[in-house]
């Protein structure tokens, strides 16, 4: 199989050279690495790539978009931006030359490897697409299209064979009296047919172009584009209606599968600026207190009392705390979404492993002095990932002590559903969630880190995170919440 061939486009050289070394190791072809914009024109011309990473921002006379431009005026190669910050005005003019994504600096080699295969897929279904809008014009000639006559005064229908043959019916054609061929349209289409109908009839309109669907003579629901015109006979003054059928269930379903790709390559550029925009902000932020308590330590430990060292180390232990499980977080979904952590299900007891995790929490619940209620069944044996389980059990805890106020309790449930689930709960009686961030709990595409009763920090990745596992395992997750009263998660995990 041949290589994928990339043009790169990037004025600076060391990040240029990064790029072109993460691309040759993948296994993919730079056929070339150019700094302008008249260069990327030449080379994307000459040389032909099926890709072209182009940096939005260049220097010189032509920046990237206007590169852009002039490449897709001569040559049908699919771009993506590159870019570190685009203001608005700059963002809809790259618009404006349909790129296939945009890339933000700095990337990782998978997540700019699924853009490319999402953007070479992309490209093949557009293409597809012409392919298939030039094959409907010649529709009439290959017998996809069907003519049909209607005459209002007589309600009288006339049709030909390539009418028929869309239908599903063998025939050289008929007439036929009345409304037939209601039996051919769904029910839910009928109103808009007959409202086209009435318009042409009545003289609003002098002919129409719409899109509707068909139910064959064999139960199968097609989608067609209907034409008609108004014929009127200068001597009897008579009126009919003459149309065509022309079956796009094709077209539609090309379509269809363009904007599932489009969608799919949109959330993963969103997914992906948030995880960044996860680390940009929430791992710094923690190092901040670390070196300035750790700072305020080796300078000036010797002049602080007992009191003032133990509340600067308790300081600089919860900041590395956060530091840890947002790294353990970022860690397995990183892992998780580019196929690196495999289900390996095992049978094991349920009830041991919510222990062992409210053992480990057991310091941070008693020093903000909850009480943690558990009931567990001893006999709560289940067939799923251990490792992949135990993360949700801690993520599930460690929120719901996060955000309980001193003093109050927190109630963990272990139990049997039935003969094919068990069932792990966690209650608390703490802030609870605002309802307009309840439906964004599971989405990675919308960051929602809120901070806890003593101002804990979390990393906006956990319930994405146990979403993820859960159904990975065939099990389900949900919650209930009332803001100022507390919330209850429930996860449903597999006993077989």
């Amino acid at each position: 199989m041949d290589k994928i061939k990339i043009l790169i486009v990037e004025d600076e050289a060391i990040i240029a050279k990064n790029i072109e070394s993460k691309l040759t190791k993948a296994g993919y072809e730079v056929v070339d690495t150019v700094f302008t914009g008249n260069d990327a024109i030449k080379s994307g011309i000459e040389k032909n790539p099926d890709i072209i990473l182009l940096d939005i921002k260049l220097k010189g006379e032509i920046g990237g978009i206007e590169a852009a431009e002039r490449i897709k005026q001569q040559k049908d190669i699919p771009v993506i931006f590159l870019t570190s910050y685009t203001d608005e005005d700059t963002f809809e003019k790259a618009k404006l030359t349909e790129p296939a994504a945009y890339l933000s600096k700095p990337f990782n080699l998978d997540e700019l490897n699924r853009i490319i295969q999402l953007t070479l897929f992309n490209h093949k279904i557009k293409k597809e697409l012409v392919e298939t809008k030039k094959r409907y014009q010649l529709a009439v000639e290959a017998g996809r299209t069907g003519v049909w006559e209607y005459i209002p005064s007589e309600r009288k229908t006339i049709v030909d064979s390539g009418f028929l043959k869309l239908m599903g019916i063998s025939g050289e054609g008929k007439s036929t009296e009345g409304n037939d061929w209601i039996d051919f349209v769904p029910i839910g289409e009928l109103e808009l047919i007959n409202s086209k109908l009435n318009d042409l009839v009545s003289g609003k309109v002098d002919t129409y172009s719409f899109e509707h669907r068909i139910k064959r003579a064999d139960g199968q629901i097609r989608w067609v584009i209907s034409k008609g015109n108004l014929v009127k006979d200068e001597v009897s003054n008579k009126i009919k209606i003459v149309g065509t059928l022309t079956d796009i269930t094709e077209l539609k379903e090309t379509e269809k599968k363009l904007k599932h790709y489009a969608d799919d390559l949109k959330r993963s550029n969103t997914a992906k600026d948030n995880f960044f925009s996860i680390i940009a902000h929430d791992l710094r932020n923690p190092f901040h207190t670390i070196l300035g308590a750790s700072e305020l330590l080796a300078h000036y430990s010797s002049d602080m009392s007992i009191e003032e060292i133990k509340e600067t180390a308790q300081n600089i232990y919860r900041a590395a705390s956060n530091v840890y499980n947002l790294l353990v977080n970022l860690l397995e979904w990183s892992r998780f979404h580019t196929g690196k952590i495999e289900v390996k299900k095992t049978q094991f007891n349920l009830c041991e492993i919510v222990n062992q995790v409210l053992e480990l929490y057991s310091e941070q619940s008693e020093r903000k002095k909850i009480t943690v209620h558990s009931q567990c069944d001893d006999t709560c044996f289940v067939y799923t990932d251990k490792y992949m389980i135990e993360s949700v059990i801690r993520n599930l805890v460690s929120n719901a002590i996060k955000f309980t106020p001193s003093g109050k309790s927190i109630e963990v449930v272990c139990k049997n559903l039935n003969d094919d689930f068990a069932e792990f709960s966690v209650k608390d009686y703490g802030t609870g969630i605002p309802k307009d961030i309840q439906q964004k709990l599971f989405q990675i595409d919308t960051q929602i880190s809120t901070r806890g009763t003593d101002q804990e920090k979390g990393t906006g990745l956990g319930l994405v995170l146990c979403k993820d596992f859960i159904e990975k395992n065939g099990g389900t997750i949900s919650f209930e919440s009332e803001f100022g009263k507390g919330s209850i998660f429930r996860v449903t995990i597999p006993k077989n």
